[in-house]
């Protein structure tokens, strides 16, 4: 079975990671990433006070900021991605493999009415062909 097959199988809602690790447009850069420390994450979900997803701060981001000097305690909405790529709980994988192929991304929210509900990351879907090819069999 090849990889688009494995993955052809599963829709966002079947692997998407449901505990959510999110913040505030007003926290800042220094709350943002101590976040993604302690939760071993990739990305946080900036969050308006109805629940609704309005960026995505990740650790791209992160570099880029760093790089250019920007001061820690700067509020996430001055530096989160708002032009967010998402995916429903029930749109394949393969589609969701192109939106991160073709928009260069590693992490796809998943939404339905505008609330997050999930994420996947390009490791979620790794880890899925590794268990479909049983590449990392335990033991």
């Amino acid at each position: 079975m090849s990889c688009v097959e494995c993955i052809d199988s599963y829709v966002a809602g079947d692997i998407m990671t449901s505990s959510l690790v999110t913040v505030k447009p007003s926290d800042s850069i220094r709350v943002a990433a101590k976040r993604m420390s302690e939760k071993n994450v990739g990305s946080v979900l900036v969050v308006d006070n109805h629940g609704n997803l309005v960026g995505i701060l990740t650790e791209r981001d992160l570099v880029r900021i760093v790089a250019e000097g920007v001061d820690p305690d700067t509020p996430v909405e001055k530096v989160m991605t708002r032009k967010l790529v998402t995916a429903e709980p029930g749109e394949s994988l393969v589609g969701i493999l192109c939106k991160m192929l073709r928009h260069n991304i590693r992490h796809v929210p998943v939404v339905m009415d505008r609330k997050p509900v999930g994420i996947i990351s390009m490791r979620d879907l790794v880890r899925i062909e590794a268990a479909e090819q049983q590449l990392c069999v335990p033991g």
